[in-house]
């Protein structure tokens, strides 16, 4: 009923008055001609009232001649009699439409940007960044790509745990979550250094506290390396003289050979990209994070690279920063190239050489040592490298000694 109602509304009906003797007769005229009339009441003896649809108020007309009935329009409703005022209200139509128009254009900025997190410093150098990379008020929030600033500011803030962005309605909002990092331990709070993982102690060097462990010895994690835990007065035979017993806040260096593990997989036959010698160019405007491109002909490769060969900025960034690129599309083949047992053992290395560089930047490195095989089809090359270094793997841990100190 309710679709009904709104059909008839942007349609366009007619409240009506019926007037003379046969006018039952006019409505049964017009069930038989399938008119569809909605809300029949009788205003008195010879006058009756309803509503008709535009498109069927000249059939009604015609079929009240012949019954001998007057039909006068009481109302026009609907969104179609809106529209035929507004067109002879040109002016006012077109001052309408400009000012939708214009609403519509200036809701599609960023007008205000909120940073929700606790900490102001970490809130003032994320504004700045954000400022700095071109988010900032002014600028449209259609085609804005959100994961990309996001991961951007995870990359750029370590310490940030979670971060998120937000558009609502003219506001850009971006909450930040640090890292809820363990504390530090106060220095006169006792503690043990324990290993943050497994290994062959290298060196260690108690300043503060006593080492329980001695170099070549293997170690595992969570094992105590230096203990805070000193008992004073021990008698030869190793039992206790009394029950005094001195806690501290161990310090000290625990190195530790430590082993490193990755494996890639390189596949004998890869593929690379050739050009085909075909190209095509196109124009591309780039307005904010808006892009329109205007291709000069259809791109129909199927696996193409691009470059840019000339840019031409229109507007500096003040006026919105608006640039032409002229982009050149290279049409692109995918040839197989056999790379054979060897080479593929190569670029496994390299990779794996790549991966685990930031460890050999930070530790020295004692024993690399690389191993190749054969996946089960035979079809790629699985490389293994094993990396030997030395680390400091001493954390500190509090000692929950209870009762114990009293």
């Amino acid at each position: 009923m309710l679709f009904i109602k709104l059909w008839n509304y942007l349609s366009g009906y007619v409240i009506i008055k019926i007037v003379g003797e046969y006018g039952e007769r006019l409505l049964n005229q017009a069930a038989l001609e399938n008119l569809y009339l909605w809300d029949i009441k009788r205003q008195n003896g010879n006058v009756l009232s309803c509503k008709v649809s535009v498109k069927n108020f000249a059939k009604l007309a015609s079929l009240a001649r012949k019954t001998r009935c007057r039909v006068y329009i009481i109302e026009r409703v609907g969104l179609f009699f809106v529209i035929l005022k507004l067109r002879k209200r040109k002016w006012f139509l077109f001052g309408a439409l400009l000012f939708i128009a214009a609403v519509y254009f200036m809701s599609s900025f960023i007008w205000s940007i909120e940073i929700v997190c606790p900490d102001d410093e970490l809130t003032i150098s994320v504004d700045e960044a954000l400022r700095s990379w071109g988010i900032k008020e002014g600028i449209f929030k259609y085609g804005l790509d959100k994961e990309y600033y996001i991961d951007k500011l995870l990359n750029e803030y370590g310490g940030l745990a979670w971060a998120q962005m937000e558009i609502r309605g003219s506001r850009l909002i971006i909450e930040l979550v640090k890292k809820e990092l363990p504390p530090e331990l106060e220095e006169n709070i006792p503690c043990d250094i324990i290993a943050s993982k497994d290994g062959i102690i290298e060196e260690i060097i108690a300043l503060r506290g006593e080492a329980l462990v001695e170099p070549g010895q293997t170690v595992s994690e969570g094992d105590v390396l230096i203990t805070g835990k000193i008992m004073l007065g021990h008698e030869p035979d190793g039992e206790e003289e009394g029950s005094d017993t001195l806690f501290v806040h161990a310090e000290g260096i625990v190195r530790a050979r430590v082993w490193y593990q990755k494996a890639v997989k390189v596949p004998l036959v890869k593929t690379k990209k050739v050009p085909t010698g075909n190209s095509k160019k196109s124009l591309i405007l780039h307005f904010q994070n808006h892009i329109l491109n205007l291709h000069l002909g259809d791109i129909s490769y199927t696996l193409y690279d691009k470059r840019v060969l000339k840019e031409v900025n229109i507007l500096p960034k003040l006026g919105g920063g608006l640039k032409l690129n002229i982009v050149e599309y290279i049409e692109m083949e995918a040839q197989k190239e056999y790379l054979g047992v060897e080479n593929a053992s190569i670029e496994a290395e390299a990779q794996l050489l790549s991966d685990l560089e930031h460890l050999s930047k930070e530790n020295k490195i004692i024993q690399r040592k690389m191993e190749y095989v054969l996946d089960s089809d035979e079809q790629a090359v699985i490389g293994s490298m094993i990396i030997e270094l030395v680390e400091d793997i001493g954390k500190k841990q509090k000692i929950e000694y209870g009762e114990e100190k009293l």
